[in-house]
């Protein structure tokens, strides 16, 4: 039998580190249940998203490291546990107890409309919920919902729970909740600004969300009461923001930017949709908008470019039947694209909510304390 134990174990685990955290395993509280059952190790890796890009390499690093220590037969299971985004952290406060199922608000937003804001909100949501995460999605363009149509909801309404919460529309996976669910398709919304932010406020207290580890939140375009409602109402994790190759589409987003600033909004990075189309005979890529200068763009904010979404002959017309493109052609290109978005949208949200919570500690002074 090997000469190891408990202690030994977590030392060598005590190596590995997460590589987007910059902590090691066990001081994060990522090793659970660890058995030592005559040779054989068990224990379980529990990561900060299902939708980890990195879990592969995570596991391959606590299996190289319990081998150095002799342990020979393992049983390591790959878990994860979605931290909760509270940026004031105060129980009992209004924003802690709004949405108190769901464990991370991510917003998506645009500085201007026709950039497909929504079509990327909501193969965004698909995406993360095919990799293992509870995901809500929230339209929140109350005057031009588009969530109705684009999950083929066109006829669903919305019913009661016994306890007098609205129930969110299941699909594909998602809890959905839209003003379109609430409306005739030729009825419009004559609503001035208040009118907006609290009917957000209905759409975020009245919902019964449930247990969920994402809501995204699908904005309307621009910057405005709906925008600022938002962040008074909730602990958004982080915002996605979406543009167009064009200069002029990215001088709308350095508004919108410039917005979450101000209201202490985290942005998890920019997405180009439209970027670019390949020629299906060819393979060749083709700039309809122009060559794209997103980097550069970016590179100004210090934010990464999350996707590079390219335009296609599918996305709209699958969109409008009501099969977004990871559900029509989850093979595609374009829909690896999208799952690569979901993993890089869930890994900057667990960096985002340790930093927050690495203040929070410290703030309190209470150092080391998860």
């Amino acid at each position: 039998m090997a000469n190891f134990d408990k202690a030994t174990i977590l030392e060598a685990l005590g190596t590995v580190n997460d590589p987007d955290l910059h902590r090691d395993l066990v001081s994060l509280g990522m090793i659970r249940d660890l058995e030592i059952a005559d040779d054989v190790v068990s224990l379980r890796v529990v990561l900060t998203t299902p939708a980890c890009p990195l879990k592969g390499k995570i596991q391959s690093d606590v299996e190289a490291a319990l081998r150095k220590v002799g342990v020979e037969k393992m049983n390591v299971a790959m878990d994860a546990e979605v931290h909760r985004a509270n940026p004031d952290g105060t129980p009992g406060s209004p924003q802690a107890e709004r949405m108190p199922g769901v464990k991370a608000v991510v917003a998506v937003a645009s500085g201007k409309g026709g950039v497909g804001k929504s079509t990327v909100a909501v193969n965004l949501a698909i995406s993360l919920q095919r990799l293992g995460a509870k995901v809500g999605i929230l339209d929140a363009d109350i005057y031009g919902p588009s969530l109705p149509i684009m999950l083929g909801l066109r006829e669903s309404r919305p019913t009661m729970t016994a306890d007098e919460k609205i129930a969110p529309v299941p699909r594909y996976g998602l809890q959905a909740m839209s003003m379109g669910f609430m409306l005739r398709e030729d009825q419009a919304v004559v609503w001035r600004g208040p009118m907006l932010g609290k009917a957000l406020q209905q759409f975020i207290e009245d919902v019964d969300w449930g247990e969920l580890d994402y809501v995204i939140v699908d904005m309307p375009p621009g910057t405005g009461d709906v925008q600022l409602s938002l962040a008074q109402l909730l602990p958004v994790a982080g915002t996605v923001v979406v543009t167009t190759p064009q200069d002029v589409a990215f001088a709308d987003v350095r508004r919108a930017i410039k917005q979450f600033e101000l209201t202490k909004t985290p942005v998890l990075g920019i997405v180009e949709n439209m970027s670019h189309f390949v020629c299906g005979g060819c393979g060749a890529e083709h700039h309809i908008f122009g060559e794209s200068r997103i980097e550069s763009h970016a590179a100004k904010y210090d934010l990464p470019v999350l996707a590079r979404i390219p335009l296609d002959g599918v996305t709209a017309v699958s969109a409008d039947q009501g099969e977004p493109i990871v559900v029509a052609a989850p093979d595609s290109d374009t829909a690896k694209v999208y799952s690569e978005l979901a993993q890089r949208v869930a890994q900057a949200v667990a960096v985002e909510t340790h930093k927050r919570a690495g203040v929070k500690e410290k703030l309190q002074g209470f150092f080391g304390k998860r």
